[in-house]
C-alpha cells in the first residue's frame, strides 16, 4: 500500500501481514488510511524529513503480560545502522543527518506471539487490538 502523508503527519505500520502477528502494524495503519512497509530502508528519509509528525506501529516480542504501549522515538545516536533493516530511531537518525531535521515520533508496540506463516493474528493480539487502536486513535486526535 502506497499512500502519501496527510498534511504533516504519517502512521507507518511495520511487518509483513503474511506472518501472523507481525502483520498488526500493517493492520492498524491501514484502519487510518496510513502506509504500511515490511521494513523500514534508508529510502523513506527523504520523506519523513517533510513532515512534523509520524507514528511507527510495529510488532513487539514483549514480556509476559505485556499490553500495547506508546513510547517516544528520538533520533538514534552515532552508530553504523544496517542499511537494509532499520528501527525508526534508526531512520530519524539517517533523516536528520542527510536533510538537516526529523519529525516529531512515536512508536506503538503491540505485543506479539506468533509469527508463522499466514494472516491470522493469534488470540493474544486480537485481544490487544481495542488498546492499540484507542492509543492510536489517542495520537491522531493529539497530533491533528
Amino acid at each position: 500500500m502506497e499512500q502519501h502523508p496527510q498534511g504533516s503527519r504519517l502512521v507507518i505500520g511495520i511487518g509483513n501481514s503474511l506472518r501472523g502477528d507481525d502483520g498488526v502494524g500493517a493492520l492498524l495503519a491501514e484502519q487510518v488510511g496510513g502506509r504500511s512497509v515490511q521494513q523500514l530502508t534508508p529510502e523513506l528519509a527523504a520523506e519523513l524529513a517533510e513532515l512534523e509528525e509520524v507514528l511507527f506501529i510495529d510488532a513487539w516480542l514483549a514480556p509476559a503480560g505485556g499490553a500495547p504501549q506508546l513510547v517516544e522515538v528520538i533520533p538514534a545516536g552515532a552508530g553504523a545502522p544496517d542499511s537494509h533493516r532499520l528501527e525508526p530511531a534508526q531512520l530519524l537518525a539517517i533523516s536528520k543527518a542527510l536533510y538537516g531535521r526529523a519529525p516529531a515520533a512515536c512508536l506503538l508496540q503491540v505485543p506479539a506471539h506468533a509469527f508463522e506463516h499466514g494472516n491470522t493474528l493469534s488470540v493474544e493480539v486480537q485481544a490487544a487490538l481495542p488498546r492499540a487502536q484507542a492509543l492510536m486513535q489517542g495520537w491522531l486526535r493529539r497530533h491533528a
